[in-house]
């Protein structure tokens, strides 16, 4: 029986919750559960019913993504996919995807967003990996920063009670200034800053950090949790955890790092996601101590409008290319693509012209934001070059300075 899809009411979302968690192997509580609702947006819903039972979800937020240029989109920031194990393999996960897709672009959006819980997954729906990310650790005891810096402002810690209130601006200010970065809803900012026992794993509770200009005004945060060790020995062994890191200028993060690095009885700092061009290790004078523990996707990207994504940004370079898309899981975004783009602006639009570049729409998602360059995808036998030159004049067009990065999960 083909399943029935669509969105949840209200009474259904405990539901709902339920199989989305459940698909991973989790059981939520109410606490999560009550959560979970805060941060939904019920007409973005999209569930299978098999039998009027739920056995598959899907949701997506409304968030905006900074681009190249830094001019904004609105985009589907996809999340909350599960299928319940025992409706694998059924073809439940490509329905629910090709019925999300149809709806993001019914609301005009151009694109959408996601994290991948296994990287395998989501090419097979047009997304491409846009943005990565890299796990750090430092040693606190052998963090000096190799010159000194002047900051004319503080630190302070935040009480819970003032982080909906002090942090969202600033964050906003900033994201703006990031290729990659998305809006965080109003909810996110209460759910996490509720700190629920559930988001603690194991850990300590969230403390806030926040860092002020000379004449008081908040310019960047950060917030931690510390893991508590075992004192062997008589001997300090915390691990501050960073869960987040935001800061208007370079002056700024350095003096938001000094205070993490000093936090006392800690033996190691670690960040689960930090940029891959994040200058610390060039601040530390023994840049070693700055270890990276992983490099990983962390956003992924799929085109619904190519004309009004490539549209959207602004290119470094200026140029005109030729780009044949093929869209296998979307038929009707392949087609050949006119873009002439500059600096100052950009436009995209359907052509009959000789084709530049060849590309899967999936690789044309992993280069939009200038996080992957078409030359790398081409030396792996994923971007076909039809003009000579055409692969050093997409690079130049398509780069992105600072790189692309979210902050963001969801």
């Amino acid at each position: 029986m083909y399943p029935e899809l669509r969105a949840i009411g209200d009474e259904e979302f405990s539901t709902y919750a339920r199989v989305s968690h459940g698909a991973f192997g989790g059981v939520p509580g109410g606490a999560e559960i009550e959560e979970a609702r805060r941060l939904t947006e019920l007409d973005r819903t999209v569930a299978a019913f098999e039998a009027g039972r739920m056995v598959a979800t899907a949701g997506a937020l409304s968030l905006e993504l900074t681009l190249p240029g830094l001019t904004l989109l609105p985009v589907a920031g996809v999340t909350d996919v599960g299928v319940l194990p025992t409706h694998r393999r059924r073809g439940l996960l490509r329905s629910l995807m090709a019925h999300q897709l149809e709806d993001v672009a019914a609301r005009g959006e151009a694109a959408a967003v996601l994290l991948a819980s296994e990287s395998i997954i989501y090419g097979r729906f047009g997304y491409g990996a846009a943005v990565a990310s890299a796990g750090i650790e430092v040693d606190p005891h052998r963090s000096a920063f190799a010159a000194a810096f002047t900051d004319p402002g503080g630190v302070r810690l935040v009480e819970r009670e003032e982080v909906a209130k002090l942090l969202p601006d600033v964050h906003d200010a900033a994201r703006r200034q990031q290729p990659g970065d998305v809006s965080r809803p109003v909810a996110w900012w209460q759910v996490v800053s509720a700190d629920g026992e559930h988001r603690r794993r194991g850990r300590g509770p969230l403390f806030w950090v926040l860092h002020v200009d000379a004449a008081g005004r908040p310019d960047g945060f950060a917030s931690y949790r510390l893991q508590h060790g075992q004192w062997a020995g008589g001997l300090p062994d915390h691990q501050l955890h960073v869960e987040d890191l935001v800061a208007s200028d370079p002056t700024v993060e350095a003096a938001l790092w000094r205070f993490l690095l000093d936090v006392d009885l800690v033996r190691s700092v670690v960040a689960w996601s930090r940029p891959l061009d994040e200058p610390l290790a060039w601040r530390l004078e023994d840049p070693r101590q700055r270890r990276v523990t992983r490099v990983s996707d962390f956003l992924w990207l799929r085109l619904l409008d190519v004309p009004a994504a490539l549209s959207a940004r602004r290119y470094p370079a200026r140029g005109r290319l030729v780009l044949d898309v093929v869209d296998t899981f979307r038929p009707q975004t392949s087609d050949r693509y006119v873009l002439e783009a500059g600096e100052d602006g950009a436009w995209c639009a359907t052509t009959t012209d000789a084709a530049d570049l060849v590309m899967g729409i999936t690789d044309l998602g992993a280069c939009y934001l200038g996080g992957v360059r078409f030359t790398t995808l081409a030396r792996a036998g994923r971007v076909n070059e039809r003009s000579a030159g055409a692969l050093a004049r997409a690079d130049a067009m398509f780069s992105c300075d600072p790189p692309p990065f979210c902050r963001t999960g969801f």
